[in-house]
């Protein structure tokens, strides 16, 4: 009897140790996370942002490089659409001043849209959709008419805001589309 006793004791003393051992457990998970605060980007700040758009879509089509990019930080980088990277401001003006004198010289783009989202206090992205006409490449292939969707992203400064960093593709209007339709069985 006696070592049945001491079984059954070993047993509730092994059984509440787990008990204990599973509740620390449960009471150890990580409280799952928090959706975070919208960041809620001032209306005037918007603004600003979009006036910097409508200023590049008018800079650009006047082919004036320096009106441009005055709104760039003079330590932004960008990468344009056939990935050519540039760092710091002087880099990027050289770069669409030469363009502009000869592939880009009658080469127009509109603003279709511009969406701006803050991604912390004084920084912001600000994705947009421009419609580009045809031009000739250095290569002599003509490139038709597209939309290119840019992304900008600015920081807010003493002197307002600033592009410190700059990407644009051209899309792909059919894989577009095609993304938006069901799959094939």
């Amino acid at each position: 009897m006696k070592t049945s006793k001491v079984i059954a004791t070993l047993f509730l003393l092994l059984t509440a140790s787990l008990l204990i051992w599973a509740a620390g457990a449960v009471a150890a998970q990580r409280a799952p996370e928090q959706p975070a605060k919208a960041n809620r980007l001032p209306d005037a700040d918007g603004k600003a942002i979009r006036a910097i758009h409508k200023d590049q879509e008018t800079a650009w089509n006047k082919h004036d490089m320096a009106a441009y990019t005055k709104a760039f930080r003079d330590d932004a980088e960008g990468i344009n659409i056939v990935g050519m990277y540039w760092r710091g401001k002087a880099a990027i003006l050289k770069h669409l001043v030469n363009y502009h004198k000869t592939i880009f010289k009658d080469l127009e783009e509109k603003l279709e849209e511009v969406e701006v989202h803050q991604i912390a206090d004084g920084h912001a992205i600000a994705v947009s959709i421009w419609k580009v006409g045809a031009f000739k490449a250095p290569n002599g292939v003509v490139v038709p008419a597209s939309r290119r969707r840019g992304t900008l992203v600015l920081a807010k400064g003493a002197d307002g805001w600033k592009v410190v960093h700059f990407h644009n593709t051209t899309i792909d209007e059919a894989a577009v589309k095609g993304a938006d339709a069901p799959p094939k069985k």
